[in-house]
């Protein structure tokens, strides 16, 4: 073999060893989520529906409409991610009844069979229909870019060596929005104050380093490229899964930011609403608002509507122990921070003591 034919390899392999793979820092690994941490919504979904039953709400009958992309990307985004929605109310929401009824059923059955009704075919129609679509998809809504390039020469006359160097950083930002709705299906009326508007970011990072050897006027070099890429299909999941525990806990008026892990932050418009049922409730009524509560923190005692020793050294005690910082009154300040403050599952309050102990 030549000496001819040995160089080129020599170098290639000096310009491997010269160059390193770009490496993700632990930041820049992290997947954007609607809230800044990683969950598990298996657990969520759950949780939500052992308050469901906690808190004595209704069984409704739901069906889940197509959940259409409704921005100008058709290719880009699903046609229909009502799957996303359906397979967590199957698994882990045994407290609703989900329906598998659409009108068209009812033609394709008419037209096989020649018949309009079966006896023996029992239909449950709906009650509740979750609605919605996909907003809003921005691709590349955010491009930035960082480059730095370095030339060195050395060596003089014939012989003369140049070496280049670079360093490109690239990060893309694209926003998915969804938005989800509930009506009744008898008449087709929305539910007021139920419905989420939500979104996420994807990002797809970029780097490279190029390192490149020139000699009398001929050169080699080699490159590396990295590329991190966050699936659309991924996130959409995400951000569905994260809308529809919103929309249920909206719709029946629960703290369903409590079955969510880390917390998400606190409803205003729930709590809101609970805070205008308390004060228009008469006062056996509103004690028993409080007696319900104190469920919440964790302590068993009778909803008579009366304000027991016991319930007054428990209210204190929780007053103490949560920061609480109005009196322990009928009035709706304390009702709301009782509200806000409940961590409601056992898990939570274990959380929440270790980390004032700590």
């Amino acid at each position: 073999m030549s000496i001819k034919i040995i160089l080129p390899i020599v170098v290639i392999l000096f310009l491997q060893g010269c160059i390193s793979q770009p490496k993700f820092n632990e930041e820049e690994k992290k997947i954007a989520m609607p809230f800044d941490n990683v969950t598990y919504f298996k657990g969520a979904f759950k949780k939500l529906n052992q308050l469901l039953i906690f808190t004595n709400q209704p069984k409704y009958r739901f069906q889940v409409k197509t959940i259409e992309n409704m921005t100008s990307a058709k290719q880009a985004m699903p046609s229909d991610s009502r799957g996303f929605i359906r397979t967590p109310l199957i698994l882990y929401m045994n407290h609703l009844d989900l329906v598998a009824y659409e009108p068209i059923y009812n033609k394709f059955e008419t037209k096989t069979t020649g018949f309009v009704y079966f006896p023996q075919m029992k239909k449950g129609m709906p009650q509740l229909v979750i609605n919605g679509g996909i907003t809003q998809f921005d691709k590349g809504i955010i491009s930035k870019s960082d480059n730095f390039d370095l030339d060195t020469e050395f060596g003089a006359g014939d012989g003369d060596t140049d070496s280049r160097f670079d360093n490109d950083r690239s990060d893309d930002l694209s926003q998915i929005a969804l938005d989800l709705n509930i009506f009744k299906y008898q008449d087709r009326t929305y539910l007021s104050g139920v419905a989420t508007q939500n979104k996420i970011e994807i990002h797809r990072k970029r780097k490279k380093n190029r390192f490149g050897l020139f000699l009398n006027g001929s050169g080699i070099g080699y490159s590396r490229y990295t590329t991190l890429q966050q699936s659309k299909d991924e996130a959409l999941r995400i951000l569905t899964e994260y809308s529809l525990i919103q929309l249920l806990g909206r719709l029946y008026e629960v703290p369903y930011w409590r079955c969510v892990v880390p917390n998400l932050p606190v409803d205003e418009e729930i709590v809101d609403k609970k805070v205008a049922q308390f004060i228009n409730s008469k006062k056996i009524n509103k004690i028993r608002r409080i007696e319900r509560l104190i469920s919440f923190y964790n302590y068993n005692i009778k909803q008579d509507g009366k304000i027991s020793k016991q319930e007054l050294a428990l209210l204190i005690k929780i007053k103490k122990e949560y920061k609480i910082k109005s009196k322990v009154e009928l009035t709706p300040q304390f009702y709301r921070e009782l509200y806000i403050n409940a961590p409601v599952f056992i898990e939570n309050i274990k959380k929440e003591k270790d980390t004032k102990s700590s």
